[in-house]
């Protein structure tokens, strides 16, 4: 980048058709949106992810703010020669893909945040730790008294995250399954790009993610412009629903999709929230085509929705 920082990115997919740029969330890398697509198989869109500072390849940026994630997006788009793009963000990446479609309003087509958590405070009373785990409570709380306490709540999870019946209190049965599934193709798709080992500390990056938690964005989410879309799993144990519906409410133009018995990761849903995110890009008579379809099923889908709300 122009001030000397380095962004690692992984490109992933065919070269003529839509690119998305997609934002990892917290702790992990951008080799987890390239798994995702490689195991789901979106081939319709151009996938680009980036570690953010301070994970993976990535240089650090202590003090960072949720809104510097703009630049960075901006250098990957510039180095690509692409003018425009949409936009998604995972987790702790939620927040992130907003902030590019509030500063970058000129080259963001359509945003997507999935399992996304809301600011740490608002001007209407949003509260971040209602309806949250108890180690999600108390992961904010802990960051709103600074990087110390950030770093003794990492310390103290890492360690804790070893003993199976903890990993029950974040993780869905539905999270834990993909989680198995995927962990062979995650080694996999290492081992392929030969990555080297970071020499940054995930713990700092971490510190950092948490503390721009519990400061102000540095964006406004009235302030976007193009079309938005929230996902969120119900039986999501890390962030609760209220984060994405709080959130759809303050963005003008957004929407929001809930999935029974999906939890924090929505691996699964790669293709569906990537489909949504190029149709503006399809061809016109293509995409009026693709409406007509989704007309005709969509009393299919309600049945199927009602019939696994049902299930035991």
């Amino acid at each position: 980048m122009s001030d000397g920082r380095t962004v690692r990115a992984y490109e992933v997919g065919p070269p003529d058709v839509p690119l998305v740029i997609g934002i990892h969330g917290t702790p992990s890398t951008g080799l987890s949106h390239i798994v995702n697509y490689v195991a789901t198989a979106p081939i319709f869109c151009r996938l680009v992810a980036f570690d953010r500072p301070g994970y993976g390849g990535s240089t650090p940026s202590p003090g960072r703010k949720v809104s510097d994630v703009a630049p960075v997006v901006e250098a990957v788009l510039d180095h690509l020669a692409v003018d425009r793009a949409a936009v998604y963000g995972h987790s702790g990446g939620g927040m992130l893909a907003l902030a590019t479609a509030a500063l970058l309003p000129k080259r963001i087509l359509r945003v997507a945040c999935s399992a996304g958590n809301g600011p740490n405070s608002s001007s209407d009373g949003f509260d971040y730790t209602k309806g949250q785990s108890r180690l999600m409570r108390e992961e904010i709380i802990e960051a709103r008294k600074g990087p110390q306490a950030s770093r003794e709540f990492y310390r103290e999870v890492t360690a804790r995250l070893r003993d199976p019946e903890i990993k029950r209190q974040l993780f869905s049965a539905n999270d834990l399954r993909v989680e198995r599934l995927l962990a062979p193709l995650v080694d996999q798709i290492a081992r392929r790009l030969a990555l080297a080992d970071t020499t940054y500390s995930e713990e700092d990056a971490y510190v950092d993610d948490a503390q721009s938690w519990a400061s102000p964005w540095g964006f406004d989410l009235g302030s976007i412009t193009v079309p938005t879309r929230f996902f969120h799993g119900l039986e999501d144990m890390m962030v609760s629903r209220r984060h994405s519906e709080w959130m759809k409410s303050q963005v003008p133009n957004s929407g929001l999709e809930l999935f029974p018995h999906y939890g924090h990761d929505l691996a699964q849903l790669v293709p569906h929230i990537l489909a949504w995110l190029v149709s503006d890009s399809l061809p016109t008579q293509h995409r009026a085509n693709k409406e007509d379809k989704l007309s005709e099923t969509r009393l299919d889908r309600n049945c199927f929705a009602q019939t696994v709300d049902l299930a035991p």
